[in-house]
């Protein structure tokens, strides 16, 4: 997959600011306290501005979420494709996803406002939640055609997976290596991989 090169200008500048203000607000007061006043404060643009760019506050937190959900993507992706097999990608990239989601308080938005919505509104995992992992996973299974054959189930099994570790502490999850660990037991064999 190439990417696409944009052309930088003061629009492109500006919603950057609006952007990383909009995650600075999210990180320092949470959700509720992330208000436009917060966020002209935290980007040194006005709020006409703001509104210029984005009709809503919802419309800019939805956008600075899912722009650190994309950013959290290609850390974990990068982590994962150290792996030796699609097994060990799909373990890392659960491990890297639930390091990721306890680390930053912005990360675990992406749960609420990408995943658990779905979830509530419908009652199942909605085919949105399923792209979010396609091609990291696509990427992952490259070399077994078999499992290729099965993505959408093999995603569906993976996410059912990181949304009860995201939720569920337990010893499974005190560290990366249990974590590992019970992956390799319980995970890898749901998959049909180990």
């Amino acid at each position: 997959m190439t990417a696409t090169r944009r052309t930088r200008g003061p629009a492109a500048d500006t919603r950057d600011r609006l952007i990383n203000g909009t995650l600075q607000c999210l990180r320092e007061y949470g959700e509720a306290g992330t208000t436009v006043a917060a966020i002209s404060r935290a980007s040194g643009l006005s709020r006409p501005t703001i509104y210029a760019h984005f009709n809503t506050l919802e419309d800019l937190i939805h956008q600075a979420v899912e722009d650190a959900a994309l950013e959290l993507s290609d850390r974990i992706l990068r982590q994962a494709a150290r792996s030796t097999s699609a097994a060990e990608s799909i373990v890392e990239y659960v491990v890297a996803a639930h390091r990721e989601f306890k680390a930053d308080p912005v990360v675990a938005l992406v749960v609420h406002t990408s995943l658990l919505p779905g979830i509530a509104e419908t009652g199942t995992i909605t085919p949105h939640m399923l792209n979010l992992s396609r091609e990291p996973m696509r990427a992952a299974l490259a070399a077994n055609p078999e499992a290729l054959a099965r993505l959408d189930e093999i995603i569906e099994t993976m996410v059912r997976f990181l949304l009860s570790v995201l939720t569920y502490s337990s010893a499974h999850t005190r560290s990366d290596d249990a974590l590992r660990a019970y992956l390799h037991r319980t995970l890898v064999p749901a998959l049909g991989l180990g």
